[in-house]
C-alpha cells in the first residue's frame, strides 16, 4: 500500500470523529438525519454499481455471480449472527444505562469488512479506491451518528467520539490486510473480491442506512436525496476518469 493510500484510509476515521462531534455539539433533527441518510444510501450504493460491478463484469462474468452470491450468504449469516449477539447484550443490561455492546460490534464487523473491500479497491488500482473512500467517509459519518444517539441519554463526550473512531480504525486495518492478502493476486480472484465487496456495500446501505431513514419518517425532499446522492457520485466519477 502507498502512502497516499494509506492517508486516504484515514478519512472514514476522520468522518467517524467529525459524527461524534456532532452528536454533542449540534445533532441534527429527525427530518434532516433522514435526508441525509437517504443521501448516504445513494452514495454508497452509486459506488457499488459503477465503481465495483462494471469492471467485475468485464473481466469475468462467472465470477461476478460467485462472488456476488457468495456475499449476500456472508452478509446475510453475519446479520443473523449480529442480531442474535445484539438481542443477548440487550437482555442482560436491560433496565440499565450502558453502551449498546450488540450495536458496536455489528459496527466493527460492518467496519473491518469495508476495511477489505477498501484494500481491494486500492488494489485494482485507478480511481476506485478513491471512490470507496469518499463513499465511506459518508457512510460512517451517518453510522457515527447512530451509535451516539443509542449511547443513553448522557454518555461522556469522550465515548461518543472515541467509540466510533475506535471502530473506524478497523476499517485502516481491513484496508492494510486487504492489500497484503490481495498483492499480487490475479485479475479473476480481484474481480470475485470486488462482487463481494459490491454486496457489503450494498447492504449497509439498504439493510441499515435507508432502513433507519424509514423509520425516522419520509417526505418527499428526504427521499430525493438518495438520487442525489448517487447523482453525486456519478459526477466525481466522470471527473475522475
Amino acid at each position: 500500500m502507498q502512502l497516499g493510500d494509506l492517508a486516504l484510509t484515514g478519512v472514514p476515521v476522520v468522518a467517524a470523529g467529525a459524527a461524534g462531534l456532532v452528536a454533542i455539539v449540534r445533532p441534527p433533527g429527525v427530518r434532516t438525519t433522514s435526508g441525509l441518510q437517504h443521501f448516504a444510501a445513494g452514495v454508497v450504493i452509486a459506488a457499488a454499481a459503477l465503481e465495483l460491478l462494471p469492471d467485475v463484469v468485464r473481466e469475468s462474468g462467472l465470477v461476478s455471480v460467485v462472488g456476488f452470491g457468495l456475499g449476500i450468504a456472508v452478509m446475510f449469516t453475519m446479520r443473523a449472527v449480529t442480531s442474535r449477539l445484539e438481542a443477548r447484550a440487550d437482555a442482560r443490561s436491560a433496565g440499565r444505562p450502558g453502551l449498546p455492546v450488540g450495536m458496536i460490534g455489528a459496527t466493527g464487523v460492518d467496519f473491518l469488512i469495508d476495511g477489505l473491500i477498501l484494500g481491494a479497491g486500492f488494489t485494482a488500482g485507478g480511481h476506485t479506491g478513491v471512490l470507496l473512500t469518499i463513499a465511506l467517509a459518508i457512510e460512517y459519518l451517518f453510522v457515527g451518528l447512530s451509535l451516539a444517539g443509542a449511547m443513553g441519554t448522557e454518555p461522556r463526550k469522550a465515548v461518543v467520539i472515541g467509540v466510533p473512531v475506535a471502530l473506524s480504525l478497523l476499517t485502516v486495518v481491513g484496508a492494510v490486510v486487504g492489500v497484503w492478502l490481495l498483492a499480487g493476486v490475479s485479475a479473476t480472484v480481484l474481480a470475485g473480491v470486488l462482487a463481494f465487496g459490491a454486496v457489503a456495500f450494498m447492504y449497509l446501505a439498504t439493510e441499515e442506512l435507508l432502513v433507519e431513514a424509514h423509520e425516522r419518517g419520509e417526505t418527499a425532499i428526504g427521499s430525493s436525496a438518495f438520487y442525489v446522492g448517487f447523482l453525486v457520485v456519478l459526477v466525481i466519477e466522470q471527473a475522475l476518469s
